[in-house]
């Protein structure tokens, strides 16, 4: 082992507070070494990667260890045991960004583990999270099995598997693994089988999911974690957690307390986590007792639209300066086509509602090259961000900043946008310039995602089990972003998944997902949103009438 990585993992687990009992390697039948294929900080700032070690660790006959991607050329070791991860008994990757696809096969190179999952036979090798959730086929190549869906009660179901059968032919546990119900085996997957089920988790209170591991090494610094929610019933219609972490689930107030003093023993902030935290529906007394238990906050997700004096002084108590949203889109218009359900007059009234309270600061969300997006929807989006920083300093807000963050638009599988393209790469850097330079001499700060990782990261989350090999073939040329380009499987590049519309009944390299509602869901609401027609938000009441999501 270089002495540098050697000594960067004992800094990195001298500065960690173990919240579970940590086992010695090779005290369990099952040895798991659970991959993140990005830095130890980001991390270490995912819930599903802690849930998922808290899971395995508590089993009696296996154990969990934690492993990291430290940059190209390091091998990777775990952090409990420092040891190389192919002497695991299975290696499991949670993957939650396109972008870190040629990370996996850095790690997997580094670690002497053939790529391909039909040159290899142990350790296997697995996936699970966000990404491989709503298509997993990109990766296809590169691993044994997927998990599809949550994973805090399936991975029981997998390692009980692995401790029954360890020592058994890899084939027979693959068939064993297959089925269960959200795993999905590429080798051995058969279209007369059905579609993969989506696993979900139907009580969150049955499950901790928070902070397993404190550390400061973090992108939160000193936060303990908890989520507070699952799932988002807005109906946005670009939004993949909407409609893959269906149906939309709370943890009760009681509970969140309970774990809220828990994290008091360690630090005095906590950070709730959800989609969208203001429309959890006890925010306000949630707030209010956090204050009154001197526990400071942060949240992960805002609606302009669901803000309330609660949250809003406690975030003020737990000193928030900046209060961040998300309009996401430029024009009324397009708000209506994304279904985003929120107007000018929210912003305007979350803006005056933070500065009551002292929150100066704020910072808005946008994309561009929404679908149907036109010149027009972008100097609409200037003019009312011009008068959002007039109207901050009319209130007497002068000093406070406003902070606006430019996305292009992915669409995204099991969206109702999956089957529109990408807007191409130089409209969109014309686009992101011209708000630059327009709003500059207001004082507004724009910053922006790159639109060239951008299209990379669009044809990842669109691609087919083919496209894998692109992925191989910029591995093999270095690994770096600029390696996707010029490259190419049989006439498709990047560009080609990126920015072709896909017919509205062609099957999709995705299909062999069950997401767990009606298929025709996603057509209605694609056309409803070329009409420019909304669809209200789920609410309890309405679920219980609805036939949309598989209960």
């Amino acid at each position: 082992m270089r002495w540098e990585i050697k000594k960067k993992l004992q800094q990195l687990r001298d500065s960690e507070l173990p919240l579970i009992q940590i086992k010695e390697y090779g005290s369990a039948l099952v040895n798991f070494a659970l991959v993140f294929p990005n830095t130890y900080n980001i991390g270490m700032t995912n819930l599903g990667f802690h849930s998922i070690y808290r899971e395995v660790n508590k089993r009696k006959d296996s154990l969990c260890h934690r492993a990291f991607f430290f940059g190209k050329g390091f091998k990777p070791y775990t952090i409990e045991a420092q040891k190389e991860i192919s002497s695991y008994d299975i290696i499991g990757f949670s993957i939650s960004y396109e972008m870190d696809y040629i990370n996996i096969l850095e790690v997997l190179k580094e670690s002497n583990i053939p790529l391909l999952a039909r040159d290899r036979d142990f350790p296997l090798v697995m996936a699970g999270g966000p990404a491989v959730t709503f298509n997993p086929e990109p990766l296809s190549l590169f691993f044994d099995f997927f998990v599809i869906g949550e994973g805090e009660e399936v991975i029981h179901e997998i390692m009980e598997v692995l401790e029954n059968n360890k020592g058994a032919k890899k084939n027979d546990i693959l068939e064993m693994l297959s089925q269960i119900e959200g795993v999905y085996v590429p080798l051995l997957y058969q279209k007369d089988r059905g579609r993969v089920k989506k696993r979900y988790l139907r009580n969150l209170n049955d499950f901790f999911t928070e902070t397993a591991v404190f550390t400061e090494n973090n992108e939160f610094k000193d936060m303990f974690l908890i989520e507070i929610s699952r799932g988002c019933g807005r109906n946005c219609r670009f939004c993949m957690a909407g409609y893959c972490y269906r149906v939309p689930r709370i943890r009760d107030l009681e509970i969140v307390l309970k774990r809220a003093e828990f994290a008091k023993k360690f630090t005095d902030k906590v950070g709730l986590v959800g989609a969208a935290v203001s429309d959890y529906p006890d925010i306000e007394r949630l707030s209010r007792e956090l204050m009154k238990r001197n526990i400071k906050f942060s949240v992960s997700s805002l609606r302009a639209d669901s803000l309330v004096s609660p949250l809003l002084e406690g975030l003020s108590f737990s000193n928030h300066k900046t209060l961040t949203v998300a309009p996401e889109a430029g024009s009324e218009r397009l708000r209506k086509i994304i279904n985003k359900g929120i107007g000018e007059e929210d912003i305007y009234k979350a803006a005056e509602g933070a500065f009551k309270f002292g929150i100066k600061n704020l910072k808005l969300y946008y994309m561009v090259g929404i679908p149907t997006e036109k010149d027009s929807d972008i100097d609409e989006m200037i003019v009312f961000l011009k008068n959002l920083k007039y109207f901050m300093i009319n209130i007497g807000n002068k000093t406070g900043e406003l902070t606006v963050s430019i996305n292009p638009f992915i669409p995204k599988p099991f969206t109702p946008f999956q089957w529109f393209g990408m807007e191409k790469e130089n409209i969109l850097e014309e686009r992101i310039k011209r708000i630059k330079s327009t709003l500059k001499p207001s004082g507004i700060k724009v910053i922006n995602e790159s639109p060239r990782l951008s299209v990379i990261q669009a044809s990842l989350a669109r691609g087919d089990r083919e496209s894998g090999n692109l992925i191989l073939k910029a591995h093999q040329r270095g690994g770096k972003t600029s390696d996707f380009k010029n490259i190419d499987i049989n006439g498709k590049d990047i560009y080609f998944y990126a920015y072709r519309n896909l017919d509205l009944y062609e099957e999709l390299p995705w299909d062999i997902i069950n997401m767990g509602f009606d298929e025709e869901l996603l057509k209605r609401e694609y056309k409803k949103a070329l009409k420019g027609e909304s669809t209200s938000p789920c609410t309890k009441e309405k679920c219980k009438l609805c036939m949309i999501c598989e209960k």
